[in-house]
This record gives structure tokens, sequence and C-alpha cells, in this order.
């Protein structure tokens, strides 16, 4: 029975899930602020370019727009589990690199307290940080021996959110999210010689932090001629001011990366470590700014939908990591397409499958060089119908490009599969027989 299947599920992923929430990712570009950050929702979004502002769907748990958890059925609950994994390409005018990883992508149940009132619960990463930059030139003095820097990095933000949402009237929804942000960053600076006997200083910085913050959305909805139907929407994130713990020091160390090591995993292995300077600075401040989107979409009924969003978030002036005039205002398009041969066909199963494609096109908000850092690519993604036709497992596909080669940039090429389960069932009809 579905309703035991769920509640298993629930309670054998709540006992393990923060072990997992932290994901893996290897991407330079995590180096600054507080990493790569999640903006494109669950795997039916992402599969159609991460559209999510003016999306409603009676079937799909939407927080990024906390508007749409209304839109399912008042004697419904769903639950939703996803995993991500993704290859990264990094490419350089000399070098090449390839790297393959999983994670967990989020956990969500969502379900109504009235008629009128919708809630949800979700556990998802919001931002991700995993780097590990070399960079080497000829020793001033020391002939057949180098000097190196090596940037590393770890760690990440998850965010716990408790979303409500209201219908207040025929056609319009508002909603607003409670996020519990919190997390730790670990980075290391460090500077050696390729002399198997010299010894590494390291620069170690290690932020724990947490805050939570809101979300805001609005959305409006109606049928054009009982066939169509038109969406729009907008949400609005506030400014998150981390309380955040800053634990510093310098190290010395033997030549860990001779023996084919990194830092991490020398330290867990009880390497020699002498400690120059430390300090805990309690009120580091980390900020993100607030973010503003407005979205739509529209089409048939059970059949095509088409949608729109733009986002933008100011982070000029923001106090955060390695503030070095890096940051400046970050603006997404996105754009997505579904489709449904036929929603209602009782023979041909593949005329039942969901058909989903986007793209997306993001200046974020890390420069470099003068020179803004692009991210951009293609998705796509099929929903795959089974038990009562809203119950679906749910596939997606990004292709992406971020940053060039030029200007002594990285180049990262990325391709990102996501597989979701979503159980709907039916929890709250009074049965007249046993």
């Amino acid at each position: 029975m579905i309703k035991k299947s769920i509640l298993i599920l629930v309670i054998a992923l709540s006992t393990s899930i923060l072990s997992f929430s932290q994901s893996v990712i290897n991407s330079p570009y995590t180096r600054f602020g507080i990493g790569e950050i999640n903006r494109n929702g669950f795997n039916n979004s992402k599969a159609m370019g991460g559209i999510s502002t003016g999306l409603r769907k009676v079937n799909q748990i939407n927080y990024m727009n906390p508007a749409a958890i209304s839109s399912q059925d008042s004697m419904s609950f769903i639950l939703d589990i996803g995993v991500n994994v993704i290859s990264n390409e990094l490419k350089t005018t000399e070098d090449q690199l390839t790297y393959n990883n999983g994670s967990f992508d989020h956990i969500a149940i969502a379900f109504p307290i009235k008629r009128w009132w919708y809630a949800s619960i979700s556990l998802n990463p919001y931002s991700k940080i995993g780097y590990n930059i070399t960079q080497s030139e000829a020793h001033p003095y020391l002939t057949e021996t180098e000097t190196v820097k090596n940037y590393l990095g770890d760690g990440g933000i998850n965010q716990f959110t408790i979303s409500n949402s209201f219908k207040i009237g025929q056609h319009l929804s508002f909603g607003f999210n409670y996020n519990y942000l919190f997390g730790s960053i670990e980075q290391y600076n460090q500077t050696y010689i390729s002399d198997v006997n010299s010894y590494s200083t390291v620069q170690y910085d290690k932020y724990t932090m947490n805050k939570s913050n809101l979300d805001l959305g609005v959305q409006y909805y109606t049928d054009i001629k009982d066939k169509y139907f038109v969406v729009a929407g907008v949400s609005y994130s506030t400014q998150v001011n981390f309380k955040a713990k800053n634990n510093t020091a310098e190290l010395t160390t033997g030549n860990y990366i001779n023996a084919g090591l990194s830092i991490i995993d020398y330290l867990a292995l009880g390497g020699s470590i002498d400690t120059i300077t430390s300090s805990v600075d309690e009120n580091y401040e980390i900020e993100v700014p607030a973010r503003y989107s407005v979205g739509f979409s529209g089409g048939i009924k059970n059949k095509l939908t088409v949608g729109f969003d733009f986002s933008y978030q100011d982070w000029s002036d923001v106090k955060t990591i390695d503030v070095t005039n890096n940051y400046t205002s970050d603006q997404t398009v996105n754009f997505g397409i579904e489709y449904i041969p036929n929603f209602y066909d009782l023979r041909s199963y593949l005329k039942k499958i969901n058909y989903r494609a986007g793209a997306f096109y993001n200046n974020s908000y890390i420069q470099i060089n003068d020179e803004q850092i692009n991210n951009y690519g293609i998705t796509f993604g099929l929903g795959f119908p089974i038990a009562n036709q809203r119950t679906s497992i749910n596939v997606s596909y990004t292709y992406g490009k971020r940053g060039n080669v030029d200007n002594g940039l990285i180049e990262e090429t990325y391709s990102m599969i996501g597989l979701n389960l979503t159980l709907y069932d039916f929890w709250f009809i009074k049965r007249k027989f046993q």
C-alpha cells in the first residue's frame, strides 16, 4: 500500500539524511562567496530550464514559489525524493580534467491543512563548495624546483524549509517559506616547494554558520474557455545575514603533496602539524542579498505548458567570504516547456509520458579580471506516470557551460542527470465501507 511505503521511506531517510545533505561538487567558481547556490528547484523544474516562479502543477512540490504549494488536491499527500549525478570537465589553455560525483538532492512532503491552506516541509542543499586549484612557477633561487600554491575548499549550506500556502478566492494564492540555513565551509590555502624534504605552509579557515530567512510568493491563475490556462507569479527572498564563526589558523605540515595526499587526507591520517597562529572570530559577517523573481506559464490543460522566469540579485555591496571586488549583480533567464501527447490515453503508455525541455542563461554574481562569469545551458527530461497517474518517476538532464579559457580563466562544461520519485496519494477520504 502506498501509504505504508511513504511512511517507511520518510522514517528511513529521516534518520540519515543529514549525513548526505552536503552535495559533492568540483568547480573552481565555488571558491567565491558561499559557493554555488541552488536556484533550480526539484528535477521537474530543472528539466524545464529551471522555471518555477510561474509554474503551478497539481502533482509537484514547487517550494521556489511557496504560492504554488496550494495547487495540489485538498485530499492529497505528496512525497518527493531526488538524487543527482554530475560530470564536470575543467579546461584551461594548457590542461583538462574530468570529475564525476553523485549527491543527495532533496526530500520533501506536501499536504493540505484546510481546503484553503496547504503546507510543505523539505530539506535540500542551499549552496555547495568544492574546488581544488593548483598554480606553480619556477623557484627564484632553487634550480629545477617549483613553488606551488594550492587552494582547496569543501562544504556547503543546507536548507530546511517549512512552506505555507493559502488560496485567496478562486484565482489567487499567497505563500511564504520559513528557511533555516545551516552548515560549514572549510578553506585551505597552501604553499610548498616541489622537494620531498620540504614543508608546507597552510592557511586554514573554517566558517560555521546558521540563519533563517523568508521567501514570499504570489500567483494569479485562471482558465480560458475551460481548455487553456494562464499563471503569473512573483517571488521575493529576504536578505540573509549569517551568524557565522570563523576559526582560522596558520599551520606548517609535512609535504603531503609528494605523497599523493590532499591536506584533508593528511590531517585525517594524523600527519605532523605545527600551529603557528590560531584565532576565533565569533561575529564574522556573511551576507546573501535579497532576490526578486517574476514568472509566467500558460498552455493547454493536461497537454502543453510553456513558461518563462526572470530573477535578479545585487551582490555588489555584500559582506562575504574573500571579498575582493569580485561580485556584481546576478541575473537569470529561464525558459521551459512540457508536452503530454494524451494524458487520458488507455492504450499507449508513450502518449502519457511528460516530455520536458528548456534553457537558461545566467550572468552570475562572480566577476574575475573585469569579466563576468556566465553560466548557460539546455535541459531535457521525462516524467513517467505510474500507479494513480499522478505518481511519477522523473528524469532530468542538464548540459551547461560556465566561464571560458580567456584571460587566464577556466572553462567548465558539465552534465547533470537528476532522478526523483514523486509519490502522490489521497489520504484524507472518509471511507463509507471498511
